[in-house]
């Protein structure tokens, strides 16, 4: 019974074994571009960049033409302290992200479309336990062509598509020997509806319904040391979300947005599925993003802002097997990032033309883990993150 709660158990961590390449608000960039991602990740009430595709399209009708193309080299440092088992801290180094977005007015008076192509979410840890090891990797890629009407001069509405390509693999140690999951990929959809009201000059509130994203089952051949082959199935959809974003110019140059999410968690991600061993368990998420921007003269932008969001793990540390369990989920994929303190400067090289850079720094977040009832260990799992981005902006 102990060997087979430990395959349980190893079960378990494979399947998650993932903890954010990218992940940041549970497995949810904080932000989408390096704009957005220097001030807190805000972009529902403010309208920054092209990355309004992912976040209001509302806004997309606000920029013009545009094309906004960036990167981020995102890193979390993962480690486990096992107490008398050892240390171990994921091998998995600095993931890239791209991001996207243009903007393109129609002829058509007040009617803009836009498309974006972004990384949205991801996660992966490479852990060596000295006999064995565990790799997984999940990432997922969004595409947004979508369209944007200003109804009348205070109110915009907008809607994307979501078409979406996500990929997973992992390998693991279970009970007949190394098991592998090779790689898999499915294709998802889903939609995004967006609002911007401007009540007053100085002040734009902005609302979004971003739906659930619903993938394609992962199906993988199934390789066991010793020459097995399997089919394995994994169904696994990202959570849908609500935001309510709002910002003011209280001075011309300076702007201060603040955004609210929710994310359902509880409803995707492999929760409530009658395979125990694929489940979550997640709690859903409040974040609060806040971000300040400000041209003191033409030729440069500040900004800075930051984001919090509740873990969503559940943290369990009782010595029961239901413990041991939640425990080798949070071990093998701990989203549990809660702190993110941005900052960043946009170099304005003429009217037309801009360079914005920023940074991202995530303190150390951990969690008890207790896997003692599947013939594991005690200790905690700890995480912290930061990340660089850079990109260039053309006006036309």
């Amino acid at each position: 019974m102990k060997k087979y709660r430990f395959t349980v158990l190893s079960t378990v961590l494979i399947m998650f074994m993932a903890s954010g390449a990218f992940a940041t608000n549970g497995m949810r960039l904080i932000g989408f571009g390096p704009v957005q991602r220097a001030m807190g990740g805000v972009g529902v009430g403010a309208t920054l960049d092209g990355a309004a595709t992912l976040t209001n399209p509302a806004g997309m009708v606000d920029l013009g033409g545009r094309i906004d193309f960036g990167a981020s080299f995102f890193s979390p440092i993962v480690e486990i302290d096992g107490g008398v088992a050892g240390t171990f801290e994921s091998d998995k180094g600095a993931s890239p992200v791209p991001a996207l977005g243009l903007i393109i007015p129609t002829s058509l008076k007040n009617l803009s479309f836009g498309i974006g192509a972004y990384g949205v979410s991801g996660m992966g840890v490479d852990f060596n336990f000295g006999t064995t090891i565990t790799n997984t990797n999940y990432s997922l890629m969004r595409f947004t062509p979508g369209v944007a009407y200003k109804i009348i001069d205070m109110v915009t509405v907008g809607v994307t598509a979501n078409v979406m390509y996500a990929t997973m693999e992992y390998s693991m140690m279970g009970m007949a020997g190394q098991l592998t999951n090779m790689s898999s990929a499915a294709f998802g959809g889903g939609f995004t509806i967006g609002v911007k009201v401007k009540p007053i000059d100085m002040i734009t509130v902005g609302v979004v319904y971003e739906s659930t994203s619903w993938f394609q089952d992962f199906k993988f051949n199934q390789y066991v040391d010793g020459g097995t082959v399997n089919e394995d199935t994994i169904a696994f959809d990202q959570p849908m979300n609500f935001t309510f974003g709002v910002s003011a110019e209280p001075i011309k140059g300076l702007i201060v947005a603040f955004d609210l999410q929710w994310i359902q968690w509880s409803a995707t991600n492999g929760n409530n599925l009658p395979n125990a061993m694929f489940d979550m368990d997640w709690k859903d998420q409040l974040v609060y993003k806040f971000g300040v921007q400000y041209t003191p003269i033409q030729l440069i932008t500040v900004r800075a802002g930051f984001n919090y969001g509740k873990m969503p793990v559940k943290e369990l540390a009782d010595g029961t097997l239901a413990a041991a369990m939640q425990s080798g989920v949070n071990m093998a994929f701990p989203a549990i990032t809660e702190w993110h303190i941005t900052a960043g400067l946009g170099i304005n090289l003429s009217e037309k033309l801009s360079v914005d850079l920023g940074v991202m720094y995530a303190p150390e977040a951990k969690v008890a883990i207790d896997t003692t009832a599947a013939g594991g260990f005690s200790g905690s799992v700890k995480m912290y993150q930061y990340s660089l981005d850079a990109g260039v902006s053309y006006k036309f």
